[in-house]
Formats: structure tokens, C-alpha cells, sequence
């Protein structure tokens, strides 16, 4: 049982993974109901939910600097606390992209990319509350599988809208405006998949 007042590094990561849910879920209601003279003000929504998350950050490594014994290696608990402040800032990412661009409408195929998000996104937080106890072998090891398939269906998603944007628009400057922020989503998954390999690495070297 954790003492009072004693200091969590799987709590930090389920806290920091928490504040992912959360921008994605801004993100898509933000689309869900997208208006480009508010890009301004939700990319200012988001990048306050990412300050959070650093601050998470920089609060678990003043923690570990002092720790005497870790329960899991240092190199791991930083790896793991980078991987998850690098999802919420990707998601800050697509946000300031829209506004960047000025992108007046969201397309279709966005807006399927930032629904598939929300569940890669809240498949990884699950991932990250299950290794609050390693022993759980079986449900780590299901919900990695889970957050490779999803990044395996993004790249089938982002591979079919750069096509599709290549097929259909004409204007060159839309073809880089969109190309760019198709990546960022893809950059999103990748950040999920990223968390999820750390993990699985972690729990080889403590299985």
C-alpha cells in the first residue's frame, strides 16, 4: 500500500496520459463543431492542458533526481514520462497547425482520423493504468496489441487521405496545407504506438 504523501511515478503517468484524453477530447468537440476564427482560442485551450502535462514532467524528474531506489529503472521511468508529454504535445501540434494554415473547413477524412485518435488515445491511457501493476502480464501485454492495431489502421487512414488529396484538389498550396496536417495526425498514433512499445520494453526487463 503507497504511504501518505508518497510520491507515484505510475500515478504521474496516469495523470499525464489523463491530460491526452482530455486535448484529444477538446480537439473533437473543437472539429465536431468547427469554427477557423476559433482556432486562435482552442489552440490556446490545448496548449494549457500541454502545459500541465510538462509540469508533470518536470515534477516526476526533481522526484527521481532525489529518489534513492526507483521502482522501476531511472532510464525507463524518463523514457516513459517523455513518450507520454511527446502525445499531448502532437496533439498541441495538430490544433496550432489548423490555426498556422488557416484551415477554413475539416475534412472528412480528418475528422475519421480524430475519432480513430480518441480511441487510440484512451486505449494508451488504459495501457498506462494497467502497468500500475506490472504483474498485470496479460492485460499490458492486450491493450500493446490493441494500441499497435489502432496505429495500423491510422496508417491505412493516412495512406488512403494523402491519396485521395492527391487524386482530387488541384490547388497546390491545399495539397501542402492538408499533406501537413495529415501528418501530425499520423504523428499522433505514432506517439501512442511509441508509449506502447516503451511499455512493453519495461515490462521484458521486469517480467
Amino acid at each position: 500500500m503507497k504511504k501518505k504523501n508518497e510520491f507515484s511515478y505510475f500515478e504521474q503517468f496516469t495523470k499525464a496520459a489523463s491530460l491526452a484524453k482530455d486535448a484529444t477530447k477538446e480537439l473533437k468537440n473543437y472539429i465536431s463543431n468547427f469554427n477557423g476564427e476559433s482556432a486562435a482560442e482552442e489552440k490556446k485551450k490545448i496548449h494549457d492542458i500541454e502545459n500541465q502535462a510538462d509540469n508533470i514532467l518536470h515534477e516526476l524528474k526533481r522526484f527521481l533526481l532525489k529518489d534513492f531506489l526507483p521502482p522501476i529503472d531511472r532510464e525507463d521511468i524518463v523514457a516513459i514520462a517523455h513518450k507520454i508529454d511527446d502525445l499531448v504535445d502532437e496533439i498541441d501540434e495538430v490544433v496550432i497547425d489548423i490555426d498556422i494554415f488557416i484551415i477554413t473547413e475539416i475534412k472528412e477524412n480528418m475528422k475519421k482520423s480524430i475519432e480513430l485518435l480518441e480511441t487510440a488515445v484512451g486505449t494508451t491511457y488504459d495501457l498506462i493504468v494497467a502497468m500500475n501493476n506490472l504483474k498485470n502480464v496479460n492485460e499490458i501485454k492486450n491493450k500493446v496489441i490493441e494500441v499497435n492495431k489502432l496505429e495500423e489502421e491510422a496508417d491505412k487512414l493516412y495512406e488512403n487521405s494523402v491519396k485521395e488529396l492527391y487524386k482530387n484538389e488541384k490547388d497546390p498550396i491545399q495539397i501542402i496545407k492538408w499533406s501537413r496536417m495529415y501528418e501530425t495526425l499520423e504523428d499522433c498514433f505514432d506517439a501512442c504506438e511509441n508509449i506502447a512499445d516503451c511499455i512493453e520494453e519495461v515490462l521484458l526487463k521486469n517480467g
